[in-house]
């Protein structure tokens, strides 16, 4: 985990996670307002190569993380520059600007989790929360109380015979060939990604489940260790069942915090230079731990939550039969944002990727698992994303397309939703 610097009370004397009172709530935290990085109109800020919340962990490739007015001294690597500006910064206002990302429309299943000293995750410098490990009941437990019906779409589909060879192949990939595997799903709620890494886990965990003809096993402490969950930090300022939300995730995997770099940034008021410094230094203690291999790293690739359209416009279903060569009539679609620089780089970093088409709406669930796929070039990223559009497409009835670039369709989408 990240160092805190300067601080009064050093981490081995602070309180473990406590459980968290209905009666307590944020003092001067802003209300819930629209804005993480799932808004519509998002896209990267000018100088930034990438974007990130969620799964959007995008990170300037020049290593210039912060603005020439806050670099500390000659001498310092970027990290270590990155450190220095975390750790000057008040954790208190921090929070509360990471709590203007919260949207009215995210999961009710996140409540406000008031700023807490004594949690590591709400001093600036921690970036990564290590995993502490219960016991699959738990993990079934936190995933049915926040979806209903997880066994029925989520588990289900990995628990289908037809996905052991798939379960094996993975089991042997981390544990035995210490490959990396990066996990990527589209962005349709919050929630969809730590439900995605329930479902797995439940189902290599399952009585009975062996991997190969010798009956080889393995556990919740390892699955643990093996799995990484890149998620929006403001998370940190959520809590899930009297429980902070962070602690719900970490009971089944290691967690990288990101910060958007995209227009919601701005209209919480994050300061440029905190964000970038977040995401340098979680970048390295992620390349960090990639480095030893034997990893599974999920996200939600795009970063930015889906966006639905109930109706196209003239000039949008135009576009889209451009695009497509089919019309969409009168149905609902749904748009895919575009993967940035940083995304494809963490893709990139892993040898294969294991694509998941997820949908949580009641009237369209679907949770379809692709093949794991060996990545060969830049490109390879974006065509995984439009094979987890199609495989959306097919399983939901719903016209869905991932957008390659920031285009035309997409700008007029964004234009129809902030209207």
């Amino acid at each position: 985990m990240a160092s805190r610097r300067d601080r009064d009370e050093p981490p081995e004397d602070r309180p473990p996670l406590q459980l968290v009172r209905d009666s307590e709530s944020p003092s001067g935290v802003p209300a819930a307002s629209d804005g993480d990085s799932g808004d519509a109109g998002d896209g990267p800020l000018p100088g930034a190569s990438a974007h990130g919340a969620s799964g959007g962990h995008g990170t300037r490739n020049d290593g210039a993380m912060v603005p020439d007015d806050v670099i500390r001294p000659s001498g310092q690597s970027p990290t270590d520059e990155a450190r220095a500006v975390l750790a000057d910064a008040d954790p208190a206002a921090y929070y509360r600007m990471l709590n203007g990302l919260v949207r009215s429309s995210h999961s009710s299943v996140l409540q406000p989790l008031p700023y807490t000293p004594s949690l590591a995750y709400h001093d600036p410098t921690c970036v990564v929360i290590d995993p502490e490990p219960t016991n699959i009941e738990t993990i079934e437990l936190y995933a049915r109380a926040a979806y209903p019906d997880f066994d029925k779409v989520l588990l289900a589909a990995f628990n289908d015979p037809a996905q052991d060879h798939l379960l094996t192949s993975l089991y042997h990939l981390l544990m035995n060939e210490v490959e990396n595997v990066a996990l990527v799903t589209n962005h349709g709620q919050i929630i969809d990604i730590a439900l995605v890494i329930g479902a797995l886990q439940t189902a290599m965990l399952r009585p009975g489940r062996s991997f190969g003809v010798l009956g080889e096993h393995t556990s919740m402490e390892a699955l643990a260790d093996a799995s990484n969950m890149l998620v929006s930090r403001m998370v940190t300022t959520r809590q899930a069942f009297s429980v902070p939300a962070i602690q719900v995730l970490q009971s089944g995997a290691r967690i990288f915090l990101s910060v958007p770099q995209t227009a919601s940034r701005r209209r919480a008021k994050l300061e440029a230079a905190l964000v970038r410094a977040n995401n340098v230094l979680m970048r390295s203690e992620l390349d960090r731990r990639l480095s030893g291999g034997g990893q599974l790293l999920a996200m939600a690739a795009s970063g930015s939550q889906d966006l639905t359209i109930p109706k196209l416009m003239h000039k949008a279903r135009a576009a889209w039969r451009q695009r497509r060569g089919d019309d969409p009539g009168e149905a609902q679609t749904l748009h895919l944002q575009p993967l940035y620089d940083g995304t494809i780089g963490l893709m990139q970093s892993c040898r294969y990727v294991l694509p998941i088409a997820i949908c949580l709406d009641t009237a369209t669930p679907a949770c379809v698992i692709g093949g794991l796929t060996r990545l060969t070039e830049k490109d390879d990223c974006h065509r995984i994303m439009d094979w987890i559009a199609l495989a959306h497409q097919e399983a939901t009835g719903i016209p869905t397309l991932y957008h390659w670039h920031e285009d035309d369709l997409l700008t007029q989408v964004r234009a129809l939703l902030n209207r």
